[in-house]
């Protein structure tokens, strides 16, 4: 692999970006159809050393009827392409893509409390969409960074300290995650106001392999806000969705010296109808620091937009597509691809 020069690099402008994206949404024509249900879409940062968390998800996920199921098949792909170093002798390397299929069930138990379960299957592989990610890049007049610099078809998800391989994989794997349970209290009813409020508090528990970088060895707390609002931008028929909150570390087996026992994390975003059973989104999601790190794809703080669209199916059932852009170079991957299916029964 090429010896790469690590000043700073950042996208342009990705703020006014981010602006164009949600003032377009706003500027498509809809249909006399309302804007109904919670706006987010189920995505988090797939960097590798923070996937391994299994951050818990930004939306409220499909509502069951009193006493039944819901469920969600959710897949993730996450290409990165990054090498940093900084002083102490301190190297990363992110090169390769990231496969994260996922299936979470829920039960609504009461009226306001529902429990659920989710169950990710990791895959690490080399970087196959490469081509395909640089040219996606100089459409949109986005800056391809050091992905022009690292080699093609490579996987190596490597972190080095003080010249000692604190961990690394260069080899394809596949298993199961760190699985996540969490239960969600109602604390405004899904209808009142057309305004929801919810109370999500989780644990993630050490179920995936940490050498195959699959999980973090660790049992990790989680608490947020989540909240639907549909009438502040009803004017436009549009929902407005949001996240808050925090997440409390345990003692992992990877990077543990340099992990951060708290992190904050947050989202929001905005739906729109725009035909028949079709409704556009876009939101922004974060995190603070995972690590402290020098290292910027470590020790930063992450902002990702998504963009995409959701097609009601027949019974209730949703098809949600989506693509994600970093907007902090270098904290999260160049770009993602999501796709979700979501149900009851």
């Amino acid at each position: 692999m090429s010896h790469l020069s690590f000043h700073r690099r950042r996208h342009r402008s990705p703020a006014l970006k981010a602006a164009l994206y949600i003032g377009a949404l706003l500027a498509l024509p809809s249909p006399a159809t309302l804007a109904r249900d919670q706006a987010l879409f189920a995505t988090t940062d797939q960097n590798p050393f923070i996937q391994i968390y299994s951050l818990p998800s930004p939306a409220e996920g499909p509502l069951p009827e009193h006493g039944r199921w819901a469920w969600q098949f959710a897949f993730d792909l996450a290409s990165n392409a990054i090498e940093q170093e900084a002083p102490g002798g301190r190297r990363i390397v992110l090169s390769g893509e990231t496969y994260r299929t996922s299936i979470s069930l829920g039960y609504r138990l009461t009226e306001r409390l529902t429990t659920r379960f989710m169950a990710p299957y990791v895959a690490h592989s080399p970087g196959m969409l490469d081509g395909f990610i640089r040219d996606w890049h100089s459409v949109f007049g986005l800056t391809n960074g050091q992905r022009v610099e690292v080699a093609d078809l490579a996987l190596e998800y490597a972190y080095t300290h003080d010249g000692d391989e604190g961990f690394a994989i260069r080899e394809r794997g596949r298993g199961l995650g760190d699985v996540r349970l969490s239960a969600d209290y109602r604390l405004r009813a899904a209808h009142a106001d057309d305004h929801s409020l919810v109370l999500r508090s989780g644990i993630k528990l050490p179920t995936g392999s940490t050498s195959g970088l699959r999980g973090s060895g660790s049992t990790d707390f989680s608490i947020q806000m989540l909240s639907t609002d549909r009438m502040l931008l009803s004017r436009w028929n549009t929902t407005l969705s949001w996240m808050a909150g925090a997440l409390w570390l345990g003692d992992a087996e990877i990077l543990d010296t340099i992990r951060r026992d708290v992190v904050a994390v947050a989202a929001v975003g905005i739906s729109r109808p725009v035909w028949r059973g079709l409704t556009a989104r876009v939101q922004l999601d974060g995190h603070s620091a995972f690590y402290d790190s020098k290292l910027e794809s470590l020790g930063s703080g992450a902002v990702q937009v998504t963009f995409g669209a959701s097609v009601e199916l027949e019974r209730g059932s949703r098809i949600d597509f989506a693509m994600v852009q970093n907007l902090i170079t270098d904290t999260t991957p160049d770009l993602g691809i999501h796709i979700a299916w979501r149900g009851g029964f």
